[in-house]
């Protein structure tokens, strides 16, 4: 098995608006809980007349929940070379990333923590917060993405079901 992508580039708003969606995805049934109780607490404050305390504190828990995003820096964390452009080669035994500089990172599949794939990307994680990033649009073919999916599962870094 040898899958080669096509070359492909993102660039750190791009990335840093990939990560914010993800986030808020995550995120959605908290938010959703804290916007009932403001409006429960509004709706008491209103009835009552009288004002409350925890409003303040539900409404400055749901501001920091929506401003995380905001914070993330990526420019730190991440390696220059995750934004330059680059292809992929998959074998049997290594993951190699090929960028237009001429660095070549080679990883054997065992250094892989997990594999998490989206409709549109896939993020391979090395450690908890480091990871490299690869569109689907990037493979040649629906048949080498899905090869890949189906490796990845049977080296069961990837859950497809």
């Amino acid at each position: 098995m040898l899958i080669r992508t096509k070359q492909f580039q993102i660039s750190p708003k791009d990335l840093k608006g990939i990560i914010a969606v993800d986030y808020y995805k995550r995120m959605k049934l908290t938010l959703i809980i804290l916007s009932v109780l403001i409006v429960i607490n509004i709706i008491f404050a209103i009835i009552e007349k009288r004002f409350d305390w925890w409003l303040i504190y539900l409404l400055g828990l749901m501001a920091y929940f929506l401003s995380v995003p905001l914070f993330f820096r990526l420019q730190g964390r991440t390696s220059a070379l995750n934004f330059q452009s680059r292809y992929c080669e998959m074998d049997e035994n290594f993951f190699a990333i090929f960028f237009e500089d001429g660095s070549i990172t080679k990883l054997r599949y065992e250094h892989f923590l997990k594999v998490v794939k989206k409709s549109e990307y896939y993020f391979l994680y090395i450690t908890k917060m480091q990871y490299h990033y690869l569109p689907v649009a990037a493979f040649e073919s629906e048949k080498d993405m899905h090869r890949f999916d189906l490796f990845l599962e049977g080296k069961q870094l990837i859950k497809l079901w």
